[in-house]
């Protein structure tokens, strides 16, 4: 059996290096033979960085994927694409935007059944996000009891629990503020993603500890802000997995320079 998984999520807060994690390991996964795909959900697309990367990439968003999804239910797709331009459906979406997440998410899934070769690595927007798109599925579950929508969240979690499918990747910065908030949200994940193969863990990025030892930089030449910094990292980081700062100019450089540290939390 393949150690890569199905889906690879990468999550946390605004600001800590989530979308540049997620397209290098979709760089990493496709340099070693795998059919990968990146999806940036629920989040603007940036076509010119992932022309730059010659990133492979499922292009879908929030609007077609509940077009596919009602036109899936309705048997037409004409129906669904007038559904999703009424002003209730976009109310709707408006005042439960997990029903949105759901929804995108049960497309993704639908993608990786009808490939079973198939990879993708999601780039979740923020942790709320993240942890949304899990507890509204349970929620709606709850609500609706029966039906097609609950037939459907079932057939969702029970792809997901499926040894070697999914993988949550929690992107903090060492600082003891950041790292609180990355143990909440898995401490939340861990209670929503349950099953027997489930992992979610957390990254810690732009480390400064593994940015000296790889270029053999002794810490006493230091300027006294980074001593502060690596003393900090120290009593935070532990045996959390590390990827180190990058001192490249331009995401499309610091992207392709990481992409190999990927092979240490794949």
């Amino acid at each position: 059996m393949s150690a890569y998984k199905r889906l690879y999520i990468f999550t946390g807060k605004g600001g800590v290096g989530k979308t540049s994690l997620a397209m290098a390991m979709t760089k990493y996964l496709e340099s070693q033979g795998q059919n990968v795909k990146y999806n940036s959900f629920y989040q603007q697309p940036e076509r010119s960085l992932w022309k730059e990367l010659d990133l492979p990439v499922l292009d879908i968003e929030l609007n077609s994927s509940a077009e596919t999804y009602i036109g899936r239910k309705l048997k037409s797709t004409t129906i669904a694409s007038w559904i999703m331009k009424t002003h209730f459906f976009k109310s709707l979406f408006q005042m439960i935007p997990g029903l949105g997440h759901m929804i995108l998410l049960g497309n993704i899934l639908d993608e990786l059944e009808k490939d079973p070769t198939l990879t993708i690595v999601l780039d979740s927007p923020a942790s709320g996000h993240a942890l949304t798109m899990f507890e509204s599925s349970s929620n709606f579950k709850k609500i609706f009891r029966a039906g097609l929508i609950v037939k459907d969240i079932e057939k969702m979690h029970k792809f997901l629990a499926k040894p070697n499918h999914l993988k949550t990747l929690i992107v903090t910065l060492a600082n003891e503020l950041a790292m609180n908030e990355a143990q909440d949200l898995k401490k939340e994940l861990d209670a929503n993603t349950t099953g027997p193969d489930l992992k979610v863990e957390i990254i810690v990025n732009d480390s400064f500890i593994r940015y000296i030892k790889e270029n053999k930089i002794n810490e006493i030449d230091l300027p006294d802000f980074l001593k502060n910094r690596i003393e900090l990292e120290k009593n935070i980081i532990g045996i959390t997995p590390a990827l180190p700062h990058i001192d490249q100019d331009g995401q499309t450089a610091i992207i392709k320079k990481i992409t190999p540290y990927m092979e240490a939390i794949v």
